[in-house]
């Protein structure tokens, strides 16, 4: 099949060396939403920086004769926001989601063990005098075995977090938008507002839509606990961070985002060097097995489409 892609150029090569592609052209990154019809399959990735990513993509014009020839959208990303609205009358698209669930989740634990463990507060540095011991005594360090762990979403990245949360000895609830039962024995489901209350990590791993637009509000944040951890590994929209903010000032809640909203923030935000703020330029999938898992991908897919077969992370128009 014929691919165009949104990659760097020497993409190219690659690609058409690839089982089921027969060749493959690079769209400019100028041009990015320019995209060709007379082409089988169109890989593409959402732009960097959520705010002007979403507006340049809202903006783009319908390519003439849009989808043409086209047959498949993959896209190199698990979310699927941050697109052309007119991408998804493509007759099929597909999401990479899963490709980064484990790294995203190892990040999401390694967070939580941070601040539990008080790692920034604890190491050494040149100049620093050897603690006392009897200052774990009376501030221990934290655990994670027998703490309550809140799951917003129940995609492959949060079973996965909840896998790993297992693990640990730590108890397991989740929200999620379907009123399913939980697919793995170990996280039990309950409505967001309990699961904001009970939590003493809450790991945000929903979708970006209307209605999770500030799921975690004003009012869920003052409903959490006063030592409860944020990690946010969705999206920074989902939650209001003026909000977030106000209950940092009293002294109340952490957080570890690698998500904000907008991003990147501008110079000076005051979330950036917050002293009960970690913050992380939207890294959490980065991992040295990425790439081959999105090829891996795009190549199944391709396969499936010509066998008829249902597609892996099939998007819905």
């Amino acid at each position: 099949m014929r691919v165009a892609h949104q990659f760097a150029p020497p993409m190219s090569a690659l690609l058409a060396g690839l089982p089921g592609i027969t060749s493959a052209v690079h769209v400019p990154a100028e041009d990015r939403w320019a995209l060709p019809t007379d082409v089988d399959v169109l890989f593409v990735l959402h732009g960097e920086g959520e705010s002007d990513a979403r507006h340049a993509a809202n903006a783009a014009p319908r390519p003439p004769g849009w989808p043409g020839q086209v047959r498949l959208v993959q896209l190199a990303s698990a979310g699927a926001d941050d697109y052309p609205p007119w991408l998804w009358e493509a007759p099929a698209v597909a999401s990479a989601s899963g490709t980064t669930a484990i790294p995203i989740a190892e990040y999401a634990l390694a967070v939580m063990l941070a601040h539990a463990k008080r790692l920034a507060t604890v190491t050494l540095n040149p100049g620093d005098a050897w603690p006392d011991r009897q200052m774990f005594i009376a501030q221990p360090l934290g655990l994670l075995h027998g703490r309550t762990l809140g799951l917003v979403g129940l995609g492959n990245i949060a079973r996965r977090v909840g896998q790993l949360a297992h693990a640990f000895g730590m108890t397991i609830i989740a929200a999620r938008a379907s009123a399913a039962p939980s697919p793995d024995a170990w996280i039990t489901t309950a409505p967001l507002a309990d699961v904001v209350a009970r939590a003493d990590h809450l790991v945000l791993a929903a979708p970006i839509t209307p209605a999770t637009q500030h799921m975690i509000n004003a009012d869920r944040l003052a409903a959490m606990k006063a030592d409860a951890h944020i990690v946010n590994v969705g999206r920074g929209g989902l939650i209001d961070q003026d909000a977030l903010l106000a209950q940092l000032d009293q002294g109340r809640l952490w957080a570890s985002l690698d998500v904000t909203d907008p991003e990147p923030l501008p110079p000076g935000h005051r979330l950036i060097g917050h002293p009960r703020v970690r913050i992380t330029p939207h890294i959490s999938w980065s991992n040295p097995d990425i790439n081959r898992a999105i090829m891996q991908r795009l190549v199944e897919n391709i396969g499936r489409l010509a066998a008829g077969q249902p597609l892996l992370g099939a998007v819905a128009a």
